[in-house]
């Protein structure tokens, strides 16, 4: 929630520069690895070398074809690459070469999930446990997505043990980028963050980045300004530059907003400046003055052509591409009669709607399904920090556990002690629960013992849901769950309970 007081509000606008999913750079044969060793990923064209050309990856095209029909954008016939003229040490050619006036995508949009209003413009309050979170859908438009080549990068002293020098690795040189740009839609640091999530997703689903962020495959620029709610006046913004956690994007925006806000109430003028980040101190500071698009004096590269796209080329690709998060999301709701919540979450990351699916497949219990994997499965990734490929628990493995809760041959108390020794080491549930002895009681007589045992204990409950209130009705069956071990089918705990009370 926005830390500024409530007559104002941030305009927030995103330029997210993505690494595509190559085996090769944008403009040279070299390779593209992470974890190199420096200066090992590099060719004549990366270093610049005297008399090379650049050839164009034709992977590139494709890939960014994919992003603009994913983000409902216009992928242009006709985009001029172009050089964008600065001087910096990890920039071999002194220009960097990339798209301007004419890029290859333009004029999308995305729609993303924020937090409800309540009355009164505020947010709503703490959801009670187990509640979902009122959403509604707002749409972000995006400007343009354009191809350009990464910099390479500078390694200064504090990182070079034994040196007080700045070194240079251009491994990363080259490397294929979309710098995707958004309308100054959002609104605040949450929704700047929601914005990045489905950006994210949606790269990831059509397999066009592994958007890494701890790899720098996924980087943020945050263009920020506040004004007072009620204008429609752009006032003078800052940009955040590279940030690398969908945390710090939030937590920069705000300081920045806050920053901004400070300046405003001393009577002082923002100014367009490029704004470093320290997340230590939770502050923004400037670096630079802002840079206008004349600086870069931008003319089109002399050495690549116009880059023509025909129209069949791009229904092609088209034709190619998997079912979309938005699309997946719907089908969950109505096809698995999912809470709009549930299908959020498993819908956020392909490999996660898969196993989904497959677990649906193998236990036929979709809502099941979805409770075991939001909750447990989820909770297990967090704690172990780790994706969904590292757990040895497989789709059939979960389908196996939820098919002997269904059938009622494992409580769903006994079913959640299993769960972490099959997250870990896999097997298969039916034979741990045989070997440890965790089967469901459900034979009426075995559990007629524990119940009488229990109403003998327990009169003065027993009188209290006698006189119709059933509260301590759930304390009896605890009890009864108790005695068992909680081998007891709980269904027919209960069904025992009230017809020994009440008959």
């Amino acid at each position: 929630m926005s830390s500024l007081p409530d007559r104002y509000e941030m305009v927030i606008g995103l330029e997210v520069h993505t690494h595509l999913k190559t085996e090769s750079k944008l403009f040279s044969p070299a390779p593209v690895r992470y974890g190199e060793a420096p200066n090992h990923s590099v060719h004549p064209v990366d270093l610049a070398l005297p008399g090379v050309l650049p050839v164009l990856n034709e992977r590139v095209v494709e890939l960014a074809i994919r992003l603009g029909l994913s983000i409902h954008a216009t992928v242009n016939p006709l985009s001029i690459f172009a050089r964008k003229n600065y001087f910096y040490p990890d920039l071999p050619k002194g220009y960097q070469i990339s798209q301007f006036e004419e890029p290859i995508v333009s004029d999308g949009w995305l729609e993303i999930d924020c937090e409800r209003p309540a009355e009164g413009g505020k947010k709503k309050g703490k959801k009670k446990k187990g509640e979902a979170p009122a959403v509604e859908r707002k749409r972000i438009g995006i400007t343009r997505a354009h191809i350009e080549e990464d910099a390479g990068k500078s390694i200064h002293a504090a990182a070079v043990a034994g040196s007080d020098d700045s070194c240079i690795d251009l491994n990363r040189a080259g490397v294929p980028l979309l710098e995707i740009v958004s309308e100054p839609d959002l609104r605040s640091a949450e929704e700047a963050s929601a914005y990045l999530r489905a950006l994210r997703s949606i790269l990831r689903y059509i397999g066009v980045s592994d958007a890494d962020m701890e790899k720098g495959q996924f980087r943020c620029d945050a263009n920020v300004s506040i004004r007072e709610k009620g204008s429609d006046v752009f006032e003078t913004r800052t940009e955040i530059k590279n940030l690398n956690s969908f945390t710090h994007v939030e937590d920069a925006i705000e300081a920045e907003a806050l920053r901004q806000l400070e300046l405003r109430e001393d009577g002082e003028e923002v100014v367009q400046a490029t704004m470093g980040y320290d997340p230590e101190r939770r502050r923004t500071s400037v670096q630079r003055l802002k840079e206008n698009s004349d600086d870069y004096r931008y003319f089109a590269d002399p050495d690549l052509i116009p880059l023509r796209i025909a129209p069949d080329r791009i229904e092609a690709v088209r034709a190619e591409l998997p079912e979309l998060p938005e699309e997946k999301r719907a089908r969950f709701e109505s096809e698995y009669g999912l809470s709009a919540y549930d299908a959020g979450v498993l819908t956020a990351s392909r490999s996660l709607a898969d196993f989904f699916e497959a677990t649906v497949t193998g236990c036929g219990a979709p809502k099941a399904a979805a409770n075991w994997i939001t909750r447990d499965v989820l909770r297990e990734l967090k704690e172990r920090e780790c994706e969904l490929e590292d757990l040895s628990l497989t789709p059939s493995i979960l389908a196996a556990l939820i098919g002997l809760v269904e059938a009622g041959r494992l409580t769903a108390r006994s079913a959640s002690q299993l769960f972490p020794d099959l997250v870990a080491d896999g097997g298969d549930p039916e034979t741990m629960m045989v070997e440890r002895g965790l089967e469901a009681v459900s034979d009426a007589g075995a559990i007629d013992v524990f119940v009488d045992e229990v109403i003998a204990a327990n009169p003065d409950v027993v009188q209290q849901v006698r006189d119709g209130d059933d509260k301590p009705l759930n304390f009896l069956m605890g009890q009864v769950m108790k005695a068992s071990q909680g081998k007891a089918e709980p269904g027919q705990v209960r069904k025992a309970l009230a017809d020994k009370i009440r008959g």
